[in-house]
């Protein structure tokens, strides 16, 4: 029986093969069981909500900062894109040795789907990353109120449309994805192949890096290499629809943000409810793209 960091793998002679014991009952105790959910639970929570803090504290010092001085100081999209991949390296370094590192629901049933992570596991990861994420959402709102308020009070004094919110669309794309062009220029099936894209592209760079008999990268390097390839996906793919690549990163933020009194469109409302594509559709991507390096490169490897 060899340890690996997604799961125990047991070797069953009879059969020859090398199979999950994940998918298989184990002598565990109940309370044992419990003991490692908890673990992975909050390793995810603490994980995301690194991921979330930073990468939307990026967007925040972008959005907020150019706009209370009126210039492009604080940089744009390049710095996001940058800002975002150091996130999501920072989240797997605090969480990679206890669950793997996922960060993200798409790929926790990625790697489901690829018998890596046992299937009673997965809701344990999913309620952490969507917890951490709201949970920093929520932190990164109380750090820039005063900031997003003032910027709220230039965008109103300069805008012809009055509105009674107290926070519009001028601070809402800080934390959840938005559609860059109108839904009159480009079509709903554009942002949900834009969606299925980028997920899959993400867990085929994840599967990559963490497969030791492709190209045998340290463990200790994975973090960075995962970052620098969300980065690559933001520079790549993030005109269309943002970005978002991750469920938990989009859903639990937007859900913040309407509680919170963001209106003008209301996040769930706006571009014609377009707030499924970020939320449901990478799924779809991550386990297609993780079939696609499965079928491609990782059978190849696995039999050299």
């Amino acid at each position: 029986i060899t340890d690996h960091r997604m799961g125990v793998k047991e070797y069953y002679p009879n059969s020859g093969k090398v199979i999950s014991q994940d998918f298989f009952v184990d002598n565990k105790s109940p309370q044992e069981d419990w003991k490692q959910y908890v673990r992975l639970f909050l390793a995810e929570f603490l994980g995301t909500f690194a991921l979330v803090l930073f990468g939307d504290g990026a967007i925040a010092q972008v959005v907020l900062g150019n706009a209370a001085r009126g210039d492009n100081f604080f940089g744009g999209f390049l710095n996001i894109s940058i800002g975002y991949g150091l996130a999501l390296m920072i989240g797997i370094c605090i969480s990679g040795g206890v669950s793997g590192g996922h960060l993200n629901p798409a790929v926790s049933l990625a790697m489901m789907a690829l018998r890596k992570l046992c299937p009673r596991k997965v809701p344990f990861y999913m309620a952490g990353q969507y917890a951490g994420a709201f949970l920093a959402a929520l932190v990164l709102w109380g750090e820039y109120a005063q900031a997003i308020n003032m910027v709220e009070a230039i965008s109103s004094s300069s805008s012809t449309n009055s509105s009674s919110s107290s926070y519009t669309s001028a601070t809402s794309g800080i934390f959840a994805t938005y559609p860059f062009f109108g839904l009159s220029q480009i079509s709903t099936m554009s942002l949900a192949m834009d969606q299925i894209l980028g997920s899959a592209m993400l867990v085929v760079i994840i599967l990559a890096v963490t497969d030791k008999n492709n190209m045998n990268i340290p463990s200790s390097m994975a973090p960075v290499m995962i970052g620098l390839g969300l980065t690559a996906i933001h520079l790549s793919l993030g005109l269309t629809a943002g970005c978002a690549v991750n469920p938990a990163r989009d859903f639990s933020p937007r859900l913040m943000t309407l509680l919170a009194g963001w209106a003008t469109p209301g996040p769930l409302q706006a571009a014609n409810h377009w707030f499924w594509i970020p939320w449901l559709l990478p799924h779809v991507g991550g386990v297609a793209g993780a079939l696609m390096y499965q079928a491609m490169v990782g059978w190849g490897c696995s039999i050299q």
